[in-house]
């Protein structure tokens, strides 16, 4: 089954070696035409794919940590900072947690955001961590306080343009 792919590249080969013996001028345009085509595809998808990786960079993530939530249940506040002139749909972020004067994670998950925000808008509010690995899975039970916490954006989704 792993040869099959081998086998259609060596028969296209063969055909197109055989077109060109036989019809040399028109199998070079055609050829000409299809590296064309393919480069100007490459070229499109490249420019899309540069865009967006150049606005999600303007999607910025921070946290003060426990300031600012009353709800010990929902214990760390993150502000999401929209700088792109685009609507976010989706933020998906990782939130870490270290000692001050240390470089170790003590804490870190995953989550998503699904609120939208709109261009050059923010949107804070606080979050619940993990039971299975939060805080109180720590020796010593340490608050939300007693740590450094940063934000890391994983991905960013925008609206379609129409």
């Amino acid at each position: 089954m792993e040869q099959a792919p081998m086998i259609f590249l060596i028969l296209a080969i063969l055909a197109i070696l055989v077109c060109f013996f036989q019809f040399p001028r028109p199998t070079l345009i055609a050829s000409a035409v299809a590296v064309l085509f393919g480069c100007g595809v490459a070229a499109y998808v490249y420019f899309q794919q540069s865009d967006r990786n150049s606005s999600a960079t303007l999607v910025v993530g921070t946290s003060t940590g426990g300031q600012g939530c009353a709800d010990p249940a929902k214990a760390v506040f993150v502000q999401l900072s929209n700088g792109s002139d685009r609507q976010v749909n989706v933020v998906r972020f990782r939130l870490i947690a270290k000692r001050p004067g240390f470089s170790i994670e003590e804490y870190s998950d995953y989550f998503s955001s699904y609120k939208i925000i709109e261009p050059h808008g923010i949107y804070g509010t606080c979050w619940t961590l993990n039971a299975y690995r939060g805080l109180e899975t720590l020796p010593g039970k340490p608050s939300p306080k007693d740590f450094e916490w940063s934000v890391n954006i994983s991905s960013v989704v925008f609206a379609s343009e129409r």
